[in-house]
This record gives structure tokens, sequence and C-alpha cells, in this order.
């Protein structure tokens, strides 16, 4: 299956431009940087920017050209407006097709878990990408988690068990749980104990109890003392 290609035009700039002025003029200040190339500020037309990420995300390699100079690269690091939600900056990470690289690929999680069809157990998803290497034309897109042999509340998924495809290293702990089958929670909650007589305020001891005695004891010694 072919990778759908995506590209992107951009320009170089003077670093000292003014980033307002730049953005009004519906453009995106990007630093393009790598082992292999010398850090550039450029920009990119903020539309074609948009297509080209909603596309690519972070983890498909896409073409740039730079004043009409070809490069391959991936999206990296993209700033958003607090309040708009609009693209304000990004990075462009350099990429050379025979050098291995580190990318964060997201997970595509499916399959039904008998332990949440059958025993009423939550899918609890703790990590949603995956920190991987190996050569740019081996980068997955995605990397798909099934989770149907989950049988078992409390049953999990670590990064040591995803099936990752040839020429791809995981970088993440082995250990890290990616997905795990938690216990739904009790509907009635444990009914409180009842107090006990002597915690009832203004409650007569029990008949017998070493309380009683000592009453009684007292009240003998308050009559004695009367007369």
């Amino acid at each position: 299956m072919t990778k759908e290609s995506f590209l992107l035009e951009a320009k170089t700039r003077e670093a000292k431009t003014e980033l307002l002025a730049l953005r009004d003029g519906g453009r995106i200040p990007v630093t393009f940087y790598g082992k292999d190339i010398q850090p550039m500020v450029i920009d990119v037309d903020y539309k074609n920017f948009r297509k080209v990420y909603l596309g690519a995300g972070e983890s498909i390699i896409i073409d740039v050209n730079v004043d009409g100079k070809p490069f391959k690269a991936l999206i990296h690091d993209v700033q958003l407006h607090p309040i708009t939600d609009k693209i304000v900056h990004a990075d462009l990470l350099h990429v050379s097709m025979d050098k291995p690289i580190d990318a964060e690929v997201p997970f595509n999680v499916i399959g039904v878990s008998p332990a949440v069809k059958d025993f009423g157990g939550i899918l609890s998803v703790q990590k949603r990408s995956l920190k991987i290497r190996c050569l740019p034309k081996d980068l997955p897109s995605l990397i798909t988690i099934d989770v149907s042999n989950l049988t078992a509340l409390h049953s999990s998924i670590h990064v040591k068990d995803v099936a990752l495809p040839e020429g791809v290293k995981a970088m993440d702990d082995e250990k890290i749980t990616v997905v795990t089958v938690v216990a739904p929670r009790k509907e009635e909650e444990e009914a409180a104990p009842l107090p006990t007589a002597a915690e009832v305020t203004g409650a007569a001891p029990v008949a017998g109890s070493p309380e009683a005695i000592a009453a009684e004891a007292a009240k003998g010694d308050a009559k004695k003392e009367k007369k």
C-alpha cells in the first residue's frame, strides 16, 4: 500500500522578522533543523501547513521545498495559540533517508477485550504513543494494539508486548503499561458499622459491664456519705 505524500512550500526569512505581521499575512514561522543541515528559519503558508499537519501528523515523513530546494522532514513540536487554538509556530526535523531516526508514533487500539465484555471491566489506555527508532523507510504511521487477548480483570499490555514492524525498535522502557483492564467500581458502598452503646451520648452502661459495676459502687458511696 502506497503512503500518501505531503508537500510543504517554504521560504527562508530573516530571524528578526516581525512574527505578528507574518502571522497576520497568513504564514507561520517555522524552525528547520537536523544533524545534517544548518538550522534555518523559514515560513510556510498557514493553510498549506495545516492541511499537511492534519494528514501527516508527526509520524509521517513529508517533502519540504525551501526556496525550491527539496528536503525530507518530520513535523515536530507544533505550538497552538492558548485561546484560538490556531497554529502559531512549528519545528521541522530534517530526515536523511539512509540514517535511523527517532520518532513518536501513536497507538491504534483494536479488538474487544473479553474482560470488558464478559466481566464488566473498564479498558484504561495508559499510553497514547510509543517512542521508536528505525530507518525512515520503515517508519509506521500507526502502531496497532489488539486488546482481544486481555481476558481477565487487571490484565495488561506493556511496551515489551507490543508487536512492532520489522526494523522498528521501541525506545520506551519495556515495563511501561500501555493498556490495562481495571475492575468496575462497586455500586454500593459498604455499610458503616453501628455505634456501640458507650458511643451514644447519654446511653446507660450495659448491665454487668465494668462501667455499670463502677456506677453502682459510686451510688453506694454517695448514700453512705449522706448518712
